[in-house]
């Protein structure tokens, strides 16, 4: 029995990176008996039961169901747990069973980022129990595993490298969609929400000084966002909440996107999913920081925020052969990702 330590995807609203990371590595066993554990320790004071084919969701309480969970734990044949938040609420795995965990993220120096100091130097300790008794760790880059590295001194070779993907169809078979695309050359996107890790009030400075160039804000915050932009005196945008499968067309019209991350070890370490998508679907970034990931050592090509105000853009050839290039970095990203992921579906499918 695969018993993994997160929320069950359909049971959330969200639709962030986290969530579709558990999806996919869902996905590897989805025709096998599977347990999730969904615990909190403010939540769920009654147990709660969700099946859903073969898996089955347990909604549970850390402190009132604590041995219930442990008894999950003893009898997994494979311990899965998703991130440092939600092994906080498993530590005895990390005695009764030799877990995978799925790191996600830098999550104290997240939360030093967020302010939240105190709960920073919790999970900087659960984050060493972690690293040190995990058989082993899944990494999104490979920073996040040089810096887990340098931090802990981890050096298992059973560790895995497989970066949180959007839901991406074959890229090669999408080329033709691409390079026929028909790009308002004046067109610029953003697709995201209003967490202060994305600048938000940075890109519409940026954009309230381009009076000449179309801006397209997509949210599941469009209101709120659409006020900040009116605020600011925006001349050309549109902004709305679209579906997820309704976004590739707004990229497809676009040719420039706003990805303003600031230069630190959270965005150092991390594949955001939103510049993925931009680089799959042959959106230029516009960047704060070119160090995001695994992708400026990949080299990825982009236009810098500096280079943007000042109007220095490339021409029609210049943005093909930029494309170009990202296109070919998410189609190796994606081999690398597909073999790291065969290697785990055998860790799950075969204890």
């Amino acid at each position: 029995m695969i018993v993994f330590i997160a929320r069950f995807p359909a049971l959330s609203d969200e639709k962030d990176g986290m969530v579709q990371r558990i999806a996919s590595i869902d996905t590897l066993v989805s025709d096998l008996p599977r347990v999730y554990l969904d615990i909190s320790f403010c939540r769920f004071w009654s147990k709660r039961t969700h099946c859903f084919d073969e898996a089955t969701v347990f909604q549970l309480n850390g402190l009132l169901h604590f041995f219930i969970i442990v008894s999950w734990l003893k009898k997994a044949s494979v311990v899965y747990i998703h991130s440092v938040f939600n092994a906080l609420f498993a530590m005895p795995a990390y005695w009764v069973a030799r877990p995978i965990t799925d790191l996600h993220g830098a999550v104290p120096e997240e939360l030093v980022f967020q302010g939240y100091r105190g709960l920073a130097r919790l999970f900087d300790f659960v984050e060493r129990i972690v690293l040190r008794r995990s058989a082993v760790v899944v990494h999104v880059t490979a920073a996040m595993k040089r810096h887990f590295r340098m931090k802990h001194e981890r050096h298992s070779t059973a560790d895995l490298i497989i970066s949180i993907l959007p839901n991406l169809k074959d890229a090669r078979g999408q080329r033709k969609i691409m390079l026929a695309a028909k790009r308002d050359p004046n067109s610029i996107i953003y697709a995201g929400g209003l967490q202060v890790w994305q600048n938000v009030p940075m890109m519409l400075e940026a954009a309230a000084a381009a009076p000449k160039l179309n801006f397209v804000f997509l949210s599941g915050e469009a209101p709120a966002l659409k006020r900040l932009a009116e605020l600011k005196k925006i001349v050309n945008f549109t902004c709305k909440s679209v579906a997820p499968s309704q976004v590739p067309n707004s990229y497809l019209c676009s040719t420039y996107g706003f990805i303003l991350r600031d230069a630190m070890l959270v965005n150092q370490v991390a594949c955001p999913t939103k510049l993925v998508e931009y680089l799959y679907w042959g959106v230029i970034p516009i960047v704060l920081t070119p160090d995001i990931g695994d992708f400026n050592e990949r080299g990825f090509a982009f236009v810098s925020l500096e280079d943007f105000k000042l109007g220095r853009l490339p021409n029609d050839i210049e943005a093909e052969r930029i494309r170009v290039i990202n296109r070919q970095i998410v189609e190796e990203l994606i081999v690398s990702y597909e073999t790291a992921l065969s290697t785990l579906r055998q860790l799950l499918r075969n204890n």
